[in-house]
């Protein structure tokens, strides 16, 4: 994909749509889109400290324009709660911001999630556009109208379906990012291959060190692959009420992991920690074949998803997955698969199942 090709994929959802446009060095076409666009609004860019600090030079250029006020809080997940979110909010009404108000969430998937909760719920709801900046926000969280927020309880407890107005996934973000986080989104790559891409699956099988490089055409191939894969699901499922449980194949062990850790063990790599420890449940309940888990597991390896030691316990993993949000009275529901690009949902799993499969892969 040269800087002059652009890619787009359209998301229809129940009421609404909105196109993701994807494509190399686009950010400040974008920018020129929007405030076209928008030409009566004035325009919030939600950012984290970590973009702001790299991006100040174009960030200060765009605000150049009188209707354009960049809000920044601390990066990390543990600025994704309902302070932060008060705090943004007061700002935007000290700033006088309106009915006509466009929020735009320049960042990572916590941006994104927080900026897009904040639209949802501030005047009632106002417009906003998603410019995922990690390559974890950009293959997944910027998409399918997810937004919200933490809780101590758990992650992204408080929040709402709430879809942008367009999404820009500019791939030359992901220059900026060190290897670690590039590892942190391969994971939601490799998830949308099992769940529903054996193509994709068995393209990774052979190209992922250069899609880990982004290599050009390689990280491409891979990201609009796996855009593909969510907008089906989400076009067919908005608000989850079946089939968009499948995006939470890894996610129910992942997120334990993830809140137990503190977030030391981010969102991505708990996830692919979860792929390996729900694809070997699949196997050992009889509805995965050894084949095709010695595969999945091969990949997350080979990935380097799977090369850290764990601290945590399988029964604290498992306690904490019983107040998962996607629990139903009490009783974990699990997305497992029934083979490679085949996932199925609302799946109960004893715990002597569970705790085995996490012993296997090293939680004592």
């Amino acid at each position: 994909m040269s800087n002059s090709e652009k890619e787009i994929i359209k998301v229809f959802t129940g009421k609404s749509h909105y196109d993701i446009n994807i494509g190399r060095n686009i950010s400040q076409k974008a920018f020129e889109e929007i405030l076209e666009n928008y030409n009566d609004f004035k325009i919030a860019i939600i950012t984290d400290s970590n973009v702001e600090r790299v991006y100040s030079d174009f960030l200060q250029k765009l605000e150049k324009n009188d209707r354009v006020f960049t809000l920044s809080f601390k990066a990390g997940e543990e600025s994704k709660n309902r302070k932060t979110k008060e705090i943004l909010e007061d700002n935007l009404f000290e700033l006088g911001f309106g009915r006509d108000t466009l929020i735009i969430a320049l960042g990572g998937g916590v941006t994104g999630d927080l900026a897009g909760f904040i639209a949802a719920t501030y005047m009632r709801g106002v417009p906003f556009i998603q410019i995922p900046t990690t390559l974890l926000s950009q293959v997944d969280s910027s998409i399918g109208g997810k937004v919200g927020i933490d809780h101590p309880t758990g992650k992204n407890l408080l929040g709402a379906f709430y879809p942008p107005s367009k999404v820009y996934i500019d791939i030359d973000f992901l220059k900026t990012l060190p290897n670690e986080e590039i590892i942190n989104g391969i994971a939601e790559i490799i998830k949308a291959a099992i769940i529903q891409d054996g193509q994709l699956f068995n393209y990774l099988e052979s190209k992922i060190e250069r899609v880990i490089n982004l290599e050009k055409g390689y990280i491409e191939k891979a990201i609009i692959s796996s855009l593909k894969v969510k907008a089906r699901v989400v076009e067919k499922d908005e608000k989850e009420a079946g089939l968009r449980k499948i995006l939470n194949f890894g996610h129910t062990i992942g997120h334990s992991i993830e809140i137990l850790s503190n977030f030391d063990i981010p969102h991505g790599r708990a996830v692919g920690i979860g792929m390996a420890v729900e694809t070997l449940i699949s196997e050992k309940i009889g509805i995965l074949k050894l084949e095709e888990k010695e595969r999945i597991l091969a990949l997350l390896k080979k990935s380097k998803l799977l090369d850290k030691s764990f601290k945590l316990s399988a029964d604290e993993i498992i306690r904490k997955t019983a107040l998962d949000k996607k629990s139903r009275k009490g009783v974990v529901e699990y997305s497992l698969i029934e083979g490679i690009g085949e996932a199925v949902y609302g799946i109960n799993v004893e715990d002597k199942i569970v705790k085995k499969s996490l012993s296997e892969i090293g939680f004592l």
